[in-house]
């Protein structure tokens, strides 16, 4: 038997669509960076800082891949026969694209995270611990009272920031697009109830 739309519309507690728009990114561990560039003598003055980034990141990201991983393979041959291991995981790098607000510097909260892994302007590249940061990718519903999805991004940094070029003939909001790597990610259990942030 074949069911059309209205099964479908008479069961709304099963079928109700998740949508692309119902998701936040969050970094965790980074409130207040220094600004990417200071060298020491400048480093500690009142306007180095830049405070809120995780909130800033959060609020500014207008797309997120979902993280996947692949598997390699090891094969073993014997006779005429093949046969298939699993191999160890690949996982793909995480693209973002975030809006550029000025006044909660939107680039600059970016840019401040990379820089906790180099800073281009001493060449100094610090430890592991300093910039790898946990993320989660979360999925809410519509109304957002549920979490429908959750990843735990874990060893998560900045290995890209790029902009969209100045144009004079175009009068679009500027954007920012990050490149995030990570060392793993896993999905958590679905149906957590929203905690106040």
């Amino acid at each position: 038997m074949k069911h059309s739309a209205w099964h479908l519309a008479d069961n709304p507690k099963l079928y109700e669509p998740a949508r692309n728009n119902n998701f936040e990114f969050v970094v965790t561990g980074i409130d207040t960076l220094l600004k990417a560039g200071l060298d020491d003598a400048v480093a500690h003055s009142a306007n180095s800082f830049i405070k809120n980034a995780q909130e800033t990141i959060r609020l500014s990201v207008v797309s997120s891949s979902v993280p996947h991983f692949s598997l390699g393979k090891i094969e073993v041959k014997r006779g005429n026969d093949t046969i298939k291991f699993a191999g160890t995981p690949t996982f793909s790098d995480l693209p973002l694209v975030l809006n550029d607000y000025m006044g909660a510097k939107t680039k600059d909260a970016l840019l401040a995270w990379q820089a906790l892994a180099y800073n281009v302007r001493n060449g100094y590249i610090n430890k592991a611990t300093v910039y790898k940061k946990d993320c989660r990718l979360l999925e809410y519903s519509p109304d957002y009272q549920e979490v429908l999805r959750e990843w735990v991004i874990e060893g998560a940094w900045v290995q890209e920031v790029s902009e969209d070029p100045f144009s004079n003939e175009n009068e679009g909001k500027r954007t920012v697009n990050v490149t995030v790597v990570y060392d793993r990610a896993y999905p958590t259990d679905a149906n957590i109830v929203k905690e106040d942030e």
